[in-house]
């Protein structure tokens, strides 16, 4: 995105605005699950409709040996495979329906339980599916483990990251330059995960240089909306400060408020897992039709190849994969929002964004940066004077991929 003029104009690039980036991606047929029966589940008063034993939602048919919805499904089969041990914070006694089925895990599961769900339904699917999914955890190039590998070692670069308190209520609320201050160490925790792909690596410096800069602020919202999920009334910056959704700045609450609402909650209500997220994010992060790219069609083959992967990861739940890709076209829109309202607030001398943040969300100093990366326009002195530019920091590739 770039900004024009001084009245606040701020315009997307082709890749960020054109509706043909969401429509043109190439959507995988889901598998059906075949250990699931036909909605056969006795009807329910409520119009005749199948009902799911554990939510009341509309139940899907019978799964696991009880008539249930998608996301009961999904949520018992993840908590049997994954061992999953839950506590309750109350009396065992939690109201689980299709509003606050999310709030208490463990009553959630047990009631799972005596809807008639069993264990060992899911560990005999898994293994009738396990011959068909030999391939499942690698496709082409990219692979799980590569992406969950990437998003581990971003997150524990040492000079990038703030002390952690897990008590909410010792948490500051963010004045604009925290929030800046956050988006820069998050923007730097990008390149390094980045830098951990070796797809990424292998591409020109200027396509590294494009892609970085032009889903930036998509992925800042993407962690913040991550890093919330398990609170309903603000947002968690990742240098520990909150952003309140009925905060003094009204302006920065409603862009938290957009973000509980559009984005967290939704991916609360799936339960995303840290494996759907490394795929999403890299699905947001390689956008073929970005203006300028050497390298258009590795661009798309990668993403394809991403989507690949979140398809697997999706494949047993129906209508997940597309679920996921739906939270696309808000994060965008909100991404577009939040640089629109932290421009303003710099313009009205609130708060000042250096230049590394006006250089990735605004997409202002590429040429200047161009001549300190390449020597050609300023003395070695004059370079060791300057700040750190966006192409000098991710110019440097790991050896390790060599």
């Amino acid at each position: 995105m770039k900004l024009t003029g001084t009245n606040l104009k701020l315009e997307y690039t082709p890749c960020s605005t054109d509706t043909d980036h969401f429509n043109n991606m190439m959507v995988i047929p889901l598998q059906t699950n075949t250990t699931d029966s036909p909605a056969s589940a006795p009807s329910q008063p409520d119009g005749g409709r199948a009902q799911c034993s554990i939510c009341a939602d509309r139940a899907t048919g019978k799964h696991y040996g009880a008539s249930s919805c998608d996301g009961c499904k999904g949520f018992f089969r993840r908590s049997i495979r994954n061992h999953h041990t839950y506590n309750c914070r109350f009396n065992r006694k939690c109201t689980v329906d299709k509003d606050k089925r999310n709030q208490c895990r463990y009553c959630r599961l047990q009631k799972c339980f005596k809807a008639g769900m069993r264990k060992e339904a899911v560990q005999n699917e898994r293994d009738c599916i396990n011959s068909h999914r030999a391939k499942g955890q690698t496709v082409g190039s990219l692979s799980i483990s590569v992406l969950l590998r990437a998003e581990a070692s971003a997150q524990q670069f040492p000079a990038l990251l703030s002390p952690q308190s897990h008590d909410i209520s010792t948490k500051k609320t963010a004045g604009v330059g925290d929030v800046f201050q956050s988006m820069k160490q998050q923007l730097l925790l990008l390149v390094e995960w980045a830098k951990h792909i070796p797809e990424f690596c292998s591409l020109p410096v200027d396509d590294r240089v494009t892609l970085l800069r032009t889903h930036s602020a998509e992925h800042l919202i993407l962690g913040a909306a991550r890093r919330s999920l398990p609170y309903n009334d603000l947002i968690l910056l990742g240098n520990d400060f909150v952003i309140p959704l009925m905060g003094a700045q009204i302006e920065v609450s409603r862009v938290a408020f957009r973000i509980q609402e559009e984005l967290v909650k939704p991916l609360r209500e799936l339960d995303i897992t840290d494996k759907e997220f490394a795929c999403l994010k890299t699905i947001v992060f390689f956008a073929p039709d970005c203006l300028g790219l050497e390298s258009p069609q590795l661009v798309r083959h990668l993403r394809f190849q991403a989507q690949l992967l979140l398809e697997e990861a999706t494949s047993e739940q129906r209508g997940r994969f597309g679920e996921l890709l739906l939270i696309l076209p808000s994060l965008q829109s909100v991404a577009w929002q939040m640089v629109e309202t932290l421009h303003l607030a710099q313009l009205l001398g609130e708060a000042r964004m250096d230049s590394l943040l006006q250089e990735m969300l605004l997409g202002e100093g590429a040429k200047t940066e161009r001549g300190v990366c390449t020597g050609n326009s300023k003395t070695q002195d004059q370079q060791r004077a300057s700040p750190p530019n966006f192409t000098s920091i991710i110019s440097h590739v790991p050896t390790y991929w060599h």
